[in-house]
């Protein structure tokens, strides 16, 4: 079959738009990744624990230990309402059956518990505000945070937020998503994102989403039209972390958010 330098001229044109096509397409991805960055930055926040770590064991009590935590959290509400990771936050988590030594003894731990003495809340800027711990829910993994009004009130906080009543409902494997998290201390928490895809939906009890962007306790999920996924956890096994991180569904986390509203009434 012969073509004619016309037909030649057309097919290079036509592939030439199709790859121009491709790359403006992958720009457009990436200017939707930045904007929701840019949306949500304010509202992804530092979260800094101290409390006090108790434990009976099969022995004498173990002594009173101070901890030091912080976190990435992530504004969800009007009221400055803050979810975390509660394993991220609370050293108590999994510490049930583990063995501890008291000077020359071998005991058990048969409880342990956190108590929580301070908690601090850093917006990014110059904004530091003390907050409470108001509700954790130990297997799904989270903890509520509510900043104090008073001093919200007195350096006239505005609160953005992630509304994670506009859930991605219909999210599912292979559907690309933005994780938004901050960076350490060492880049000065610079609010950072990731791209990638949703490699598995697990439904049990709640939902989780696998990806390759929930790589860190408290990263939050978008896909690319600015729903919220969900919220990045550690998975609880028999009351134990599993080591194995997972994005616990927005919906799942609004229904728990709603439940630290009262408790903190």
């Amino acid at each position: 079959m012969k073509y004619s330098l016309a037909s030649i001229a057309t097919i290079a044109l036509a592939s030439w738009i199709l790859a121009a096509g491709t790359v403006f397409a992958q720009d457009s991805v990436e200017e939707q990744a930045r904007a929701l960055l840019d949306k949500y930055s304010a509202a992804l926040v530092v979260v800094t624990v101290k409390g006090e770590l108790t434990a009976s064991t099969t022995g004498d009590p173990l002594p009173p230990r101070e901890q030091h935590r912080r976190t990435l959290g992530v504004t969800i509400g009007d009221d400055g309402l803050i979810v975390v990771s509660n394993a991220a936050i609370d050293a108590s988590i999994g510490l049930n059956g583990q063995d501890a030594k008291i000077e020359d003894k071998i005991v058990t731990i048969q409880s342990a518990k956190l108590d929580f003495k301070e908690v601090e809340i850093s917006y990014g800027d110059s904004v530091l505000l003390p907050g409470k711990v108001v509700r954790q829910d130990a297997e799904a993994d989270l903890a509520f945070i509510l900043p104090d009004e008073a001093a919200a009130k007195a350096v006239s906080k505005n609160f953005e937020k992630v509304d994670l009543s506009q859930f991605a409902a219909t999210a599912q494997a292979a559907d690309r998503v933005v994780g938004l998290s901050r960076a350490s201390a060492v880049y000065g928490y610079q609010p950072t994102l990731q791209m990638g895809r949703i490699t598995a939906v697990f439904k049990g009890d709640r939902t989780f989403f696998v990806s390759d962007v929930g790589t860190a306790q408290g990263v939050v999920l978008f896909t690319l039209d600015g729903k919220p996924v969900g919220i990045t956890v550690v998975r609880i096994i028999d009351g134990k972390p599993s080591g194995v991180l997972g994005t616990i569904s927005a919906g799942s986390v609004q229904v728990m958010a709603n439940l630290a509203r009262k408790a903190s009434n």
